[in-house]
């Protein structure tokens, strides 16, 4: 018996050692990976101070391969396009996918000798299409590298859409190129066990920004602590004017040719990184949209006033939808459903500006108009146009659509400092379930005023009142203090439903101008707590900024937000403590800006 027990109390001991021991080597290779994502993390932050040295410099002449687009010794495919149009044309498109697999098809490329294209969908100017095979399973991580010192490299894990990120079939995008510059392309190939076993570089020079964007925007750091987060700047701004001179001829009898000139602007949506050095230029055709959505595995963006395209993780488009009778007007949502909401236009002279709410089915293409604001807020309307001769007065400005459940949307009436949350979207008569603004606004319409969610002060209006002499109660009802002020020519607006049913949190930029806004020179960032069973609203949250009227937008993350001060011409990064992490200045009124890190799209 004594036997068995000291034969259980070793088996006992030993199995403790070694589940110690594999739970020490489970913590050791925790923190190993821990350690590697850190410095991946801290090499993709795209800052000097960050990187130990420029790429190139570890690279011996002799050892890297240049590529040439034009010439003799021409090895790169390049496509030519007519117009902005053309590139947005899906069935071009198709034509130029149908080139890149031919050639795929009629030779073997590895690295050594892989296929490259310079931007052959036309979509993004700063970047190169590669494809080569390897042997096993692995994976790749670029890095862009120049010989300006002030310009980091940039470097990135390419997504392989496969198990594990592995694949023996590498077909990419390298994004991050420098416009008008020599850029040296180290590929980097890693097999299953993380081990590298391929490093190969190449050089090109691509062409300058076709809008004439800054290389490297004028920066200023601020005082924070807070690390700047990882990602790309997507800025929609202001077309570049660009003056041709044409010949015109005039006169019916005597004709005359003169020369005349003609203005005209150039459009793009621009990624900058964390030096703010240009590594995207995607070309938009006169019309530059207000956001970007990542819908299915693609990525959709306005191209022009009148169309949406979706485009793919290696540059191509796969559809482009045009909004018959409409132009876009501000943002679009994607209700995951396959439905795109816009706001926009109708066409025609007497047309209301930003009035109007269109359905885009994306099985088809059909679009149907949903939420008409003239007919919604007939009222305000009326009041509004009464007395002018033209009908196409702005008077509501919607500038943000949110889905926000079944059937239901928040939108953002930017001329009438009010979100509007609007139900039985999919019926002939939309219903408001609520307003949020200034309850004065709405005192000369009674039914509307009935909408609009009264102000809470959280648990401070849970507080008992003191109490007061009877005589007072009597004569003199006590009036309590407004808690806040609502928002006043708000923009952007992004909306969180909570656990808690009825209640979701809405963030938005309250510009701080219109009827009854503060002149004190500052725009806020706010978030709401709003309930619907209640039918209150209260302000969680509140960030002074620097004022913009037009344009602009705040995104909010755990440790930092992201703030376009439209009037302002620039973008800052900072902390919640007040403190500016880092301002980026542009030559051009950006309206709206956002950062993307496209992980899961571009990057691993």
């Amino acid at each position: 018996m004594k036997g068995k027990i000291k034969v259980i109390i070793i088996t006992m001991v030993v199995l403790l050692i070694g589940t110690g021991a594999l739970l020490w080597k489970f913590n050791d290779m925790s923190k190993t990976i821990a350690k590697q994502e850190q410095e991946r993390l801290k090499e993709e932050r795209d800052l000097l101070e960050d990187q130990s040295g420029k790429a190139i410099d570890e690279v011996k002449e002799v050892d890297i391969t240049p590529l040439y687009m034009s010439g003799d010794n021409k090895n790169v495919v390049t496509t030519e396009f007519d117009s902005v149009g053309e590139i947005y044309s899906a069935e071009k498109s198709a034509d130029v996918e149908e080139n890149l697999t031919t050639i795929k098809k009629n030779k073997a490329f590895s690295l050594d000798n892989a296929l490259w294209a310079y931007n052959p969908y036309g979509t993004n100017r700063n970047s190169m299409y590669l494809y080569f095979k390897t042997n096993g399973n692995s994976y790749c991580r670029y890095t862009v590298s120049v010989k300006d010192t002030k310009i980091p490299d940039f470097t990135r894990t390419v997504i392989a859409g496969a198990s594990g990120n592995l694949t023996k079939e590498h077909e990419f995008q390298v994004l991050g190129l420098v416009a008008g510059e020599t850029n040296y392309i180290t590929i980097r190939v890693y097999n299953s066990k993380d081990e590298l076993s391929t490093v190969k570089t190449f050089s090109v020079k691509i062409p300058g920004s076709r809008v004439k964007a800054p290389q490297k925007l004028e920066t200023t750091d601020g005082r924070s602590k807070t690390t700047i987060s990882n990602g790309l700047y997507v800025v929609f701004q202001d077309g570049k004017e660009f003056t041709t001179i044409k010949k015109v001829t005039t006169g019916k009898k005597k004709k005359k040719t003169q020369k005349k000139k003609v203005v005209t602007k150039k459009y793009a949506i621009l990624l900058y990184d964390n030096s703010g050095v240009l590594r995207g230029e995607i070309p938009t055709d006169g019309y530059c949209g207000r956001n970007i959505e990542e819908i299915y595995d693609t990525m959709m963006y306005a191209t022009s006033e009148t169309k949406l395209s979706q485009v793919n993780a290696l540059g191509q488009v796969t559809k482009t939808f045009s909004m018959d009778g409409y132009k876009q007007a501000g943002e679009f949502t994607y209700d995951g459903y396959g439905n795109v909401y816009v706001i926009a236009t109708a066409n025609g002279k007497q047309a209301t500006p930003r009035s109007k709410v269109i359905e885009l089915k994306l099985e088809d293409g059909s679009v149907t108009e949903k939420v008409d604001m003239d007919t919604l807020l007939k009222s305000v309307y009326k009041k509004e146009t009464k007395g002018s001769k033209k009908k196409n007065v702005d008077w509501v400005g919607l500038n943000s659509v949110q889905i926000v459940g079944t059937n239901e949307m928040l939108l953002s009436a930017k001329n009438l400092s009010s979100l509007i949350k609007v139900s039985n979207i999919g019926s002939l008569i939309p219903r408001i379930d609520y307003i949020i603004a200034d309850k004065k606004l709405y005192e000369p319409y009674k039914s509307l005023s009935k909408k609009v969610l009264k102000k809470s002060a959280g648990e401070e209006e849970a507080e008992e009142p003191e109490e007061t002499p009877v005589v007072n109660n009597i004569l003199h009802k006590e009036k309590k203090p407004d808690p806040f002020e609502a928002q006043f020519g708000q923009e952007a607006v992004t909306y969180q439903a909570r656990s808690t049913e009825g209640q979701s949190y809405i963030s938005l930029l309250n510009a701080n101008t219109g009827n009854g806004a503060k002149a004190n020179g500052e725009s806020y960032y706010y978030r709401y707590l709003v309930d619907e069973t209640a039918k209150t609203y209260e302000l969680r949250d509140k960030t002074a900024l620097d004022q913009t009227k037009k344009d602009g937008n705040v995104t909010a993350e755990k440790d930092i937000y992201i703030y376009c001060c439209s009037d302002g011409k620039y973008f800052v990064e900072g902390d919640w403590n007040d403190r500016m992490i880092r301002r980026f200045n542009l030559e051009k009124r950006p309206y709206r800006v956002y950062k993307k890190d496209f992980k899961g799209f571009w990057f691993y």
